[in-house]
């Protein structure tokens, strides 16, 4: 067995993606494809290297375990976890009623594709205005694949993934112990899925899942703590012990199943439907106190599809449930205290969509979609939205299009902005909402193809995290914000078993009406969002059977309060690594920040006491032996 050609990374492939089977080429929406030499190309542990590698995204890892996902800026109200981008696996949600995403769940190698979907797409997703994410396992021959990695920092998994007549069960144990003190990982997770396809066009998906996940939190430092020791975990301060003392660590144990069933009544006809259920229980010891959450969610999508001559109609719903119940107690050093406040919450949400695909002549291709959306707490009642969504699409002979579209976003408060940590219930918070115009060419030729969007996000009623004194947090509606982008991500092929891909993103996201206080942030730039983002992936096939695989990331400088007085600096971290495989065993050895740059992957941004800084691992090797009988 040999490594794949290069050249297939510019071949077009159809995706299952906004209701539709769509090539990145034809495709009304700005959305990108990651398949799996893409998704493992440099880290087989995290999908931090894959995700920024793609224009308009930026993955954080405040900590190992830790993540906090932007698209087009959207981490802006994330102090920690995945919020306002909508996750799905095997096109099963896997966010929750309360708009939260547990990320650490998932691993890269369970994945095969990963489809990006960026800015709002009127409701076809539910709500939400910074994107969506699709996690694609594999549906490949039947196959027993093992799989140890080590790497300098201490860190060890190994992996089971045994693929048999349908069936797929995967099961992996990663232990990090961190470059930070106070911030190890443990990580098991079991899965099973199983695809079947029955009659003509008929199939069915069951995923199913259990994972244990805990990781320390080491907490932030201010700009001397970092400058005088910049792996040390926070350290106690006035009334506060430290993260270490106050053994501040998220655990997380949850159990998710669900089925997604897709079939055509006839050769117009055909619907496809996903429900699932899914039960979080999280164990939080923090700084400030201890918390303890159940979470039981259900969710229910169901598409109908018709198709005749030169019109694709879909209509169809997407509903979630969750309780969501808290109970908060003192912290004593890790110990569990007096019970301080309880917070039971309810969340329901749900959308009807529909949307029309019209081929207009041989040149033109129209889409128009609508969705209504409601939201419902007992905090802010019921709350009802349209989200419209208008594009058109130029076709310029075979290899080019022009796309202009229009998109109304909309996305209600998470239940952790609802009920933050500084324990008290904002019943004044309101959804964002807002419209996106973009404009965008692509082009696709044997040895070159790209992709260049300009866009314009007017925002109302943005949501923003503040810090109370004692370092809790909560969150505000911060007004209007305007944010333009500029992305570009083309792919040159150098050679035979040479290729070249890069990806540009230029963001001036600024505020337009903020006002806290007696202070006017009108003008600012966007917290935590940068101005200019770079990636670079060269993939050389040196030999049939050797890959090499470098990667340039480049970060420019960003503001970390909305006063926009603390400035991160920009940060270039170059990664590398090279594969050797045989029929039967795949061995590689990958070098992650082979300059050894000092940098912060993931700043806590409004931070109480300016402690901005979390610190990102300086250079370290990874090996990994990956054994396969098929």
């Amino acid at each position: 067995m040999c490594f794949s050609d290069s050249s297939k990374t510019l071949a077009e492939v159809e995706v299952h993606v906004l209701e539709q089977n769509r090539t990145r080429l034809s495709s009304p929406d700005a959305f990108s494809i990651l398949q799996a030499k893409e998704v493992h190309a440099i880290q087989n542990t995290s999908f931090t290297s894959a995700l920024n590698a793609q224009s308009g995204v930026r993955l954080e890892e405040r900590s190992p375990g830790s993540y906090r996902i932007a698209i087009r800026g959207s981490s802006l109200r994330a102090p920690f976890g995945v919020r306002n981008v909508k996750i799905y696996w095997n096109q099963i949600p896997f966010t929750d009623a309360g708009n939260n995403t547990y990320l650490a769940i998932l691993e890269p190698d369970m994945m095969d594709q990963i489809i990006l979907t960026k800015g709002p797409t009127g409701g076809l997703y539910g709500a939400g205005t910074g994107g969506s994410i699709l996690f694609n396992g594999p549906q490949g021959p039947n196959k027993i694949e093992h799989q140890e990695i080590g790497n300098t920092l201490g860190g060890y998994k190994q992996s089971w993934d045994i693929q048999q007549s349908g069936h797929r069960v995967y099961a992996s144990f990663w232990q990090q112990p961190g470059a930070r003190d106070w911030s190890a990982m443990k990580k098991q997770i079991i899965s099973h899925e199983y695809h079947k396809n029955f009659g003509i066009n008929g199939s069915i998906q069951l995923t199913s899942y259990y994972a244990d996940v805990a990781y320390q939190t080491p907490g932030g430092l201010t700009l001397a703590q970092f400058k005088a020791n910049p792996f040390q975990a926070r350290p106690a301060a006035g009334a506060f012990l430290s993260s270490a003392t106050q053994q501040a660590t998220f655990h997380l144990k949850s159990f998710g199943t669900g089925i997604y069933i897709a079939n055509s009544w006839n050769g117009n006809w055909g619907y496809n439907l996903a429900n699932s259920v899914q039960v979080n229980k999280v164990v939080n010891p923090t700084i400030r106190n201890y918390e303890i959450r159940q979470e039981p969610n259900v969710s229910s999508r169901g598409v109908v599809h018709y198709k005749k001559d030169k019109s694709a109609i879909d209509f169809g719903y997407e509903f979630q449930i969750g309780q969501f119940d808290s109970q908060t107690f003192g912290n004593r050093k890790g110990i569990k205290d007096s019970l301080q406040v309880t917070q039971n919450t309810n969340i329901q949400s749900g959308n009807i969509f529909g949307q029309w695909d019209y081929q207009i002549n041989s040149n033109w291709n129209s889409t128009v979609s609508l969705s209504a959306n409601g939201y419902w707490t007992q905090y802010i009642g019921n709350e009802l939205n349209l989200t419209p969504r208008f594009a058109l699409v130029r076709k310029l002979g075979n290899h080019q299009r022009i796309i202009a579209k229009i998109a109304s976003g909309y996305s209600p408060p998470s239940i952790a902005e609802l009920r933050p940590s500084a324990g008290t219930i904002n019943t004044n918070l309101k959804s964002e909402k807002g419209w996106n115009k973009e404009i965008t060419w692509r082009g696709k030729y044997a040895f070159f193809d790209w992709d260049l969007t300009a866009y314009q996000f007017d925002l109302d009623e943005t949501i923003v995290i503040r810090r109370a004194a004692d370092g809790s947090d909560y969150f505000v509606n911060a007004g209007k914000t305007t944010q333009q982008g500029i992305e570009l991500t083309y792919t040159v092929q150098l050679g035979q078993h040479l290729s070249l891909r890069n990806s540009e993103s230029i963001q001036n996201f600024r505020f337009g009406d903020y006002v806290s206080g007696t202070k006017n942030y009108a003008g600012n730039r966007l917290t935590g969002t940068s101005p200019y983002q770079h990636a670079s992936l060269l993939q050389w096939q040196i030999h049939p059977r050797l890959l090499w695989n470098s990667q340039f990331l480049f970060t420019d400088f960003l503001y970390l309060n909305d006063a926009n007085t603390a400035v991160l600096p920009s940060s270039r971290v170059w990664n590398s690594k090279i594969s050797y495989q045989r029929k039967h065993w795949e061995l590689w050895l990958t070098v992650e920040n082979m300059t050894n740059e000092l940098y912060v992957s993931g700043p806590d941004l409004n931070a109480t006491g300016n402690r901005f800084y979390n610190a990102s691992p300086g250079r370290y090797i990874q090996a990994g032996l990956k054994i396969t009988l098929n």
